[in-house]
């Protein structure tokens, strides 16, 4: 790749990484101006999904072990 094209290429990329950031700052001092305050950081998930999925994650393990142990015992015994 030619020197001038990828000089073209780092500016727009550049620009693009600038534009994104002040798109970002203009939106939350729009919303700071309309609202009063800050915007909280929502998350993805709930906090009832998230330990749900917790204790799923925790029978599984707990599954895992109770046969690892029972297959360890049953070669044991032979």
């Amino acid at each position: 790749m030619k020197k001038w094209n990828r000089f073209k290429l780092d500016i727009l990329y550049y620009l693009s990484a600038i534009d994104l950031a002040i798109t970002g700052y203009a939106f939350t001092v729009r919303y700071v101006v309309k609202h009063r305050r800050f915007p909280e950081k929502t998350q993805k998930y709930s906090r009832e999904e998230i330990l749900e999925e917790i204790r799923k994650i925790a029978d599984e393990k707990k599954r895992e072990e109770k046969k690892e142990t029972s297959e360890g015992l049953e070669l044991g015994e032979e």
